[in-house]
């Protein structure tokens, strides 16, 4: 489709619709990703029934899919850069869906391992809201913090639809037949929504950024067109793509330590599992909002000030987990959820905009693929080191002071970035 030659009344008024349809696309792409993957916890309980395997050798499948995820990340941000959203996001999609269906025929560990291990961790590593960013980036640039929040609040409708929705599928029809279902979602609703509707910058059919009122710089392929644009091998020479990478690994710990763990932190100070999966589930929903709301604030008052403040929210939801013997039930179930969901926010939608606002050009696919790596190594050393630093003290304090030190540390790092100078020359 290319509108170049249309009447100036339908460019107008593609120019007001097709941007929205890109967003919805790149929301619903996320939510599937992140729902799917999510209920990983719902096979997990039913694999080791049926096997009775060890939780370790279970939980080891997505283990490797985190290997998987952040070796791959790069890869696919180059395949971006190369090829686009309508190749990449299906090609991610279809590897879901083949890893749901080999999950779905386990009958051995190995089985076990390269469905919903390697399989589904490459093709979620060709989703997530890095790689979403190299579309809206193109289509938004003076809302596009908004933009990226709205994209992003998929992940918290995700994992509140599709895991309650999976349990259900899982008691009706069992676990089997439930992934295949999953497997399904992948194939009929993020392939062919990407193939034939997602587009990876609006002058590809015609039309212009901001719904039509921002001018392409160059050729409309970045900012820096005209001289190829910052390449990686540039990036790799610069202190902002440093500081951003430490900011991004140094945040992504703490809050993938509370993620995992402050269902158990409740469990270790009195509160049953299903009062704690309560605010979790709390915790999903008010992210859907702070996604949003975290990506227009910083449209208002800066990347930098908006991260402050959530990294602020963060803390604060550490030291409810930290204090959680003196915080009544009440208000751990009403304030920490949204308090958290803030913290949330300003990591998932604000990190892919700095990225973007910072190294967005021809190369940016590959440039946030290399610093999606430092997301997964934070996401994969958080969880690990809470658990590590409970077996040594017994309790969850020495993790909860280290999340806030780490949490300080990444503010630092992000101020030193200095959003606010706009991109790399």
């Amino acid at each position: 489709m290319n509108v170049s030659g249309a009447d100036p009344a339908s460019t107008a008024r593609l120019n007001r619709v097709y941007p929205w349809v890109v967003l919805g696309i790149s929301s619903l792409t996320v939510a599937a990703a992140f729902g799917c993957r999510g209920a990983f916890a719902l096979f997990f309980v039913a694999v080791v029934e049926e096997f009775h395997w060890s939780r370790a050798l279970a939980a080891g499948a997505l283990t490797l899919g985190s290997v998987a995820w952040t070796l791959s990340a790069p890869v696919w941000g180059h395949m971006l850069d190369r090829l686009g959203p309508r190749v990449v996001f299906p090609a991610g999609a279809g590897l879901m869906a083949a890893g749901f269906v080999v999950s779905a025929m386990t009958r051995d560990v190995w089985h076990y391992y390269l469905g919903m291990g390697l399989l589904v961790g490459l093709g979620f590593a060709a989703l997530p809201m890095t790689s979403q960013a190299t579309v809206i980036s193109n289509w938004f640039v003076r809302k596009r913090g908004m933009a990226m929040g709205i994209a992003a609040a998929g992940i918290g409708a995700g994992i509140a639809l599709v895991v309650p929705a999976t349990e259900e599928l899982i008691v009706a029809l069992g676990w089997r037949s439930a992934y295949l279902v999953l497997a399904g979602v992948m194939l009929a609703a993020v392939v062919p929504l990407n193939l034939f509707v997602q587009r990876r910058r609006p002058q590809d059919i015609g039309l212009l950024p901001d719904f039509g009122a921002t001018a392409p710089a160059g050729n409309g392929r970045g900012r820096h067109a005209g001289d190829g644009g910052v390449t990686l091998a540039t990036a790799l020479h610069r202190f902002r793509f440093w500081a951003l990478a430490l900011g991004f690994v140094s945040g992504a710990i703490p809050l993938h330590m509370l993620l995992v763990h402050q269902v158990a932190a409740m469990v270790d100070a009195g509160y049953t599992r299903e009062f704690g999966s309560w605010v979790l589930g709390l915790t999903g929903f008010f992210t859907i909002f702070s996604m949003i709301g975290m990506g227009a604030l910083s449209d208002r008052i800066g990347r930098d000030w908006a991260y402050y403040v959530g990294s602020v929210a963060l803390v604060a939801g550490i030291l409810m987990i930290l204090y959680v013997d003196d915080v009544p039930r009440a208000l751990l179930l009403g304030l920490f959820p949204p308090v958290y969901a803030v913290g949330f926010g300003s990591r998932q939608s604000l990190y892919p905009t700095i990225a973007a606002d910072i190294f967005h050009g021809p190369h940016f696919g590959v440039i946030v693929g290399v610093l999606a790596v430092c997301i997964g190594m934070g996401a994969g050393v958080g969880p690990w080191l809470a658990g590590y630093l409970h077996d040594l003290s017994g309790s969850y304090a020495s993790s909860c002071w280290t999340a806030i030190a780490l949490s300080g540390f990444s503010m630092v790092c992000i101020w030193a970035t200095a959003p606010g100078k706009g991109a790399e020359a």
